[in-house]
């Protein structure tokens, strides 16, 4: 997780906070139809969904893999009870011995996961760590339609003083490289960061397969926080929603 060294205090410029509280009516309905009280989001990064669970009332936990990352979530969840711990999702175990009523893996995370034999030892981690009946819930930006499109450059944020840029390869059908190149405006020139991450080229097809080998059920996929149904061909999100 080299590229969070890098990013991680400018992280929050490409995922504000505000737009992640706009997922709040999504994990209402997930709260009052699974009676969720506590959970656990075990890729927390800068901890603003963390903010999120835990303003709606939930008993809330996290962890993520990057140090870097945990350190602006603990600034940024100041004054909120919320254990935090650093901890590779694959082995929620180690870390975790409570069992959670929901756990996410949001933001992209999942694809980091290169092969569907990590894919599915993270499935495993997380159903083990789930209390009966408690879901799961990951979120991902790379679709099935961004890989048919295959771009090669998004403005991925642009505010009047800043900007990120990604920079897209696609290798082959299993893994793609996000080069992401951040440009702040400075008095007199510019400044920028850049690193590059490359993930599973996580399709639909992938996740469905990986979770075949898990004991999850009624799993369900959609194409945006509004619960519409995923779509292949249109959607630019995918998140998944599955039972214990």
């Amino acid at each position: 997780m080299e590229e969070y060294k890098i990013l991680a205090d400018v992280y929050d410029i490409l995922n504000p906070k505000e737009e992640i509280f706009l997922q709040k009516p999504f994990f209402e309905t997930l709260l009052n139809s699974y009676s969720i009280l506590k959970a656990l989001d075990c890729a927390c990064g800068t901890g603003w969904h963390l903010s999120l669970f835990h303003d709606m009332g939930l008993t809330c936990f996290g962890s993520d893999i990057s140090p870097e990352m945990l350190a602006l979530a603990k600034r940024n969840l100041e004054g909120k009870y919320i254990q935090l711990k650093q901890e590779d999702f694959r082995s929620l175990g180690v870390s975790w011995g409570d069992e959670f009523d929901m756990i996410a893996c949001l933001t992209t995370s999942l694809p980091y996961m290169l092969t569907d034999e990590d894919i599915v030892t993270a499935l495993h981690s997380m159903y083990d760590r789930l209390a009966k009946g408690g879901i799961l819930v990951i979120s991902s930006g790379i679709t099935d339609s961004l890989l048919d499109a295959k771009p090669k450059f998004i403005p991925a944020r642009i505010n009047a003083d800043d900007a990120f840029y990604f920079i897209c390869e696609y290798h082959n059908e299993e893994t793609m490289t996000f080069n992401i190149l951040y440009v702040k405006k400075t008095a007199d020139s510019f400044e920028h960061k850049y690193t590059s991450t490359t993930y599973n080229a996580m399709r639909q097809s992938v996740l469905e397969r990986c979770f075949g080998k898990t004991s999850f059920k009624n799993i369900q996929y959609y194409g945006d926080y509004d619960f519409s149904e995923y779509s292949k061909a249109q959607s630019s999100k995918l998140i998944v929603v599955a039972e214990k």
